[in-house]
């Protein structure tokens, strides 16, 4: 009954809204409340107990983190990812009252965030569509870049040593990326970074490391 009566206490109007609320309660210590915040199936296996013990032991650490995610809880609740298929998420965003598609879903080699151009990257490596790849190669290169050379990339005799490199850059397809106006980076692996820049309104793959 108790759950049941936390999980009606604290319903939050939107993402934005719910991480504000649950900051909060953790920065004034009301471990109740932020709990009534979790899901139903995290409460399924994490009692109350459990989690204000876990809250209170990391409570110096919480702290800080609680009040960095209640002053950026509007822009990060602005945003979110939905998935709507085995490999396909769609990003939606909030402008003004309505929540709109970031980027059309069941795009399958989309260039309009770089995050789109890294899933197609991947996509049409495994797929040997060099065809696709060749439009993720930036203008100052592509003269000198063919399908030919391509294909030679992925299948010659390093072959399995740039497989290895696609599999982990499968591995961060998820990562953050960062965006700094026409350029953005995501870093993967342990220390290597795919480069990315828009050109004409699409995002290019400027060198995958």
């Amino acid at each position: 009954m108790l759950v049941l009566a936390l999980g009606c206490a604290t319903r939050a109007a939107g993402p934005g809204q719910a991480l504000e609320t649950y900051a909060s309660a953790l920065e004034r210590k009301d471990y109740a409340t932020a709990y009534g915040l979790t899901s139903g199936s995290y409460r399924q296996h994490v009692s109350l107990d459990d989690f204000r013990r876990q809250m209170q032991a990391d409570a110096t650490e919480l702290a800080a983190d609680a009040h960095s995610l209640r002053e950026n809880a509007a822009r990060w609740g602005s945003r979110v990812d939905v998935v709507i298929g085995r490999d396909e998420r769609v990003t939606l965003v909030r402008e003004g009252a309505a929540w709109r598609l970031e980027t059309p879903p069941f795009e399958p080699y989309g260039q309009g965030t770089p995050r789109a151009a890294l899933r197609t990257f991947v996509r049409a490596v495994e797929g040997r569509r060099y065809d696709v790849l060749l439009r993720l190669v930036p203008a100052r290169y592509r003269a000198a870049v063919t399908a030919d050379k391509l294909r030679a990339y992925w299948e010659g005799d390093q072959a399995a040593a740039h497989r290895a490199l696609l599999r982990d850059l499968r591995l961060a397809l998820d990562a953050r990326i960062v965006e700094e106006a026409d350029e953005a980076f995501v870093t993967y692996g342990a220390s290597r970074q795919v480069r990315f820049v828009r050109e004409e309104g699409f995002w290019r793959i400027e060198s995958p490391e």
